[in-house]
């Protein structure tokens, strides 16, 4: 099975995502440099979400400081737990360096973005020397490439095939999406559409963290130390969620890949038994404050615990606060485990 699904941007702004026929999922433009916030994206976001379909932020690489634009990515993507796409082509008098790449998904990692995927054609892959691409496999970031046949009507009419040239491997890397045109006709506008060879399902779990969590080792017994930010604890550590109508718990984790203390990745889930239960996760991480992870996140009673997440906690984490619903499974009993490594 192949889905599609159409990259989108402000110039095709009033565009009804619940209009388009062949979209599985969408890829909308947030950010742009340290510059540009596209005015469309929020309101994109919120639909997607609406319509229950895969939803993925992407950046316009510039040649500004990647941290700054890290930051302004950050501050406009809505939900950092959203995974994302680096564009990275040329663009006026600037033509982005591999190094340039990198560095950006160095920067989105530190702040905590679930970035992803990276545009980079063929084409200009070949322009800049034909690189090695394992530094983004090494980050799991996976390839998107582009490869446009021609032709008009719909995206399903327009895709060339799953043997189409568009998903040969390139810098050592076989592509995840496959942009093979920018003339599909979907909910009246010309639009740029993507194919994933898989279902919808499928391609949020690629999209997820690219591998499980290692099994946690257990930490040497902490030193004394003088230094407060030096709050080192076991490698895991286990505790109950607060029943009771809106009751919320609030969890102090490890700050994961932060601090003099040398903590690397921490992972946080929850498991429930005797009935489903659905709570409110926010995650509070150092400088960016409070970010909303899930308002309705379904803990399983049949099934393993779930990571709200969905992988590793962001970068400078501090606290977790859960909250219980209203409703009848608000007493069903939950507990939590948190796990980390040392750096």
């Amino acid at each position: 099975m192949t889905i599609f699904g159409p990259d989108i941007s402000s110039y095709q702004a009033g565009l009804d995502l619940s209009r388009l026929a062949d979209a599985s999922f969408v890829i909308a433009k947030t950010t742009e440099g340290t510059y540009y916030t596209d005015a469309d994206y929020q309101g994109w976001r919120r639909q997607c979400a609406g319509l229950g379909k895969p939803f993925i932020w992407y950046h316009f690489l510039s040649g500004e400081d990647p941290h700054a634009q890290a930051a302004h990515t950050l501050a406009n993507v809505g939900d950092a737990f959203l995974p994302g796409m680096l564009d990275a082509e040329p663009a006026g008098s600037f033509s982005p360096t591999l190094a340039q790449m990198l560095a950006y998904v160095d920067a989105a990692h530190a702040v905590g973005l679930k970035l992803r995927l990276v545009y980079l054609p063929r084409w200009y892959w070949e322009r800049i020397g034909s690189p090695s691409l394992a530094g983004f496999a090494e980050r799991g970031v996976q390839l998107v490439s582009s490869d446009y046949p021609g032709g008009s009507g719909s995206a399903p009419r327009l895709y060339p095939g799953d043997g189409a040239a568009g998903w040969n491997p390139y810098g050592g890397m076989a592509p995840l999406l496959y942009q093979f045109t920018n003339q599909a006709s979907d909910g009246g506008q010309p639009l740029d559409y993507n194919a994933f060879r898989g279902t919808a399902a499928q391609l949020a779990a690629a999209l997820q963290t690219p591998s499980p969590a290692p099994a946690p080792t257990p930490a040497p017994s902490p030193t004394p130390s003088s230094d407060p930010e030096d709050d080192d604890m076991p490698a895991l550590a286990i505790g109950e969620i607060k029943a009771g109508p809106g009751a919320t718990t609030v969890i102090a984790v490890p700050p994961a890949n932060f601090g003099s203390a040398g903590w690397g990745d921490v992972w946080f889930s929850l498991a429930a038994a005797f009935g489903d239960a659905h709570v409110e996760v926010s995650v509070y991480t150092h400088g960016p404050g409070w970010n909303h992870v899930s308002k309705t996140f379904l803990v399983p009673d049949s099934g393993d615990r779930a990571n709200p997440c969905g992988g590793p906690l962001p970068t400078a984490v501090q606290k977790i606060a859960v909250k219980r619903g209203t409703g009848p499974d608000c007493n069903v009993p939950l507990s939590y485990l948190i796990e980390a490594t040392h750096r």
